[in-house]
């Protein structure tokens, strides 16, 4: 079978769903919705330099052929609910790398609104990516599965992102406060900071749902440290010395009174920080799941673009690798989400998704 998909969206992420789409034997791309004016008209191959498709590039909703569509693959940096409700009461399928991996976080109003749009249009709406929406949930509950009363999980990440500081400044360094004072770093009323807590609070609430526990609180207890020396992020773009160079983000999930569940997230630009932080990792991109219980189990996932010490790409690109995987893991879910019955289906609803054509 063949799916039909409309790309939304064609920034960091979304250029390699396009990439992988046109490329895929058994998906067939037939709209492609971007948000800058300069990209209209373009055509999809073009835009992430593949050969023409005969896709061109519109900005407008009502210009993307969704009656000839089974699945967006709906990639922006924050979701649009109303976007979503008329793709979903269109009839088609949405799948999305923007938060929402559990709806019922956002709170029944967003769940309601999104519920009915699947109901009526007979579509399928699912949230994923990476982390969070598979290392900080997926993998941490298999994992627990073979503990006797796992008592508690630990989701450690450490990301080298030199490489998405240059790609992202307004996020990294804007938002996110890279390069910039502590102070300013850690001021308690960022929105950028309030949002990435509100999508981790999601990957507690499916581990505790699903482990049928109550999750009390969540508890924040973020870090940074400061460069003591020049980091180049790009030409317009450095951190200078006795400014933010890597943060650190933690949540602890609270259940019956102590820390049950920790979410924490190394993002570095260097190691060369005041004060030093032991994180332990080399690699440019490392999770580390812990299962503490009857046994305990600990898993460490690397990424590179190749483990294959003949491929001339072996042991590199870990950061860029790690972007591709969150793309990936939405591209991976297009048959599993349109064989789904309508409406909001997470990971506990859906099989497992693994690599659609792969090993052929």
């Amino acid at each position: 079978m063949v799916y039909r998909v409309i790309q939304w969206g064609t920034g960091t992420i979304g250029k390699h769903t396009l990439r992988a789409v046109i490329d895929h034997p058994q998906l067939e791309l037939v709209g492609v919705k971007v948000y800058s004016q300069d990209k209209i008209g373009f055509d999809a191959g073009a835009i992430v330099g593949l050969p023409d498709t005969g896709i061109k590039a519109v900005v407008d909703m009502n210009d993307l052929p969704l009656a000839n569509a089974d699945c967006v693959l709906y990639i922006p940096m924050l979701p649009n609910y109303d976007e979503i409700s008329q793709l979903l009461r269109a009839g088609v399928n949405v799948i999305t790398t923007a938060g929402n991996l559990y709806p019922k976080s956002s709170g029944m109003e967003i769940v309601d609104k999104i519920q009915n749009a699947c109901l009526a249009g007979n579509s399928v709406f699912h949230g994923s990516g990476i982390n969070p929406a598979f290392m900080s949930e997926v993998l941490p509950l298999t994992l627990s599965g073979l503990s006797y009363r796992a008592k508690r999980i630990t989701v450690q990440e450490v990301s080298d992102v030199r490489l998405y500081a240059a790609q992202a400044p307004e996020i990294m360094m804007n938002h996110l406060g890279f390069g910039k004072s502590p102070a300013e770093a850690l001021r308690p009323d960022n929105p950028f900071i309030a949002w990435m807590s509100g999508y981790f609070r999601e990957s507690m609430d499916m581990i505790v749902d699903h482990l049928g526990v109550k999750l009390e609180k969540v508890i924040d207890n973020h870090q940074v440290a400061i460069a003591k020396s020049r980091v180049v992020i790009s030409q317009a773009h450095t951190i200078e010395p006795g400014t933010v160079a890597c943060r650190r983000f933690e949540w602890q999930g609270i259940v019956n009174g102590t820390p049950a569940i920790i979410l924490r997230t190394y993002w570095k630009t260097t190691m060369d920080i005041e004060s030093a932080w032991p994180i332990g990792s080399e690699k440019e991109v490392e999770w580390t799941i812990t299962v503490e219980g009857t046994p305990s189990y600990q898993c460490k996932v690397s990424t590179c673009a190749s483990f294959d010490s003949d491929n001339p790409k072996f042991g590199q690109g870990g950061e860029v690798a790690a972007v591709i995987g969150t793309g990936m893991h939405a591209v991976n879910a297009i048959p599993y989400v349109c064989k789904a019955q309508p409406g909001i289906r997470t990971f506990l609803d859906l099989p497992i998704i693994g690599s659609f054509g792969g090993l052929q």
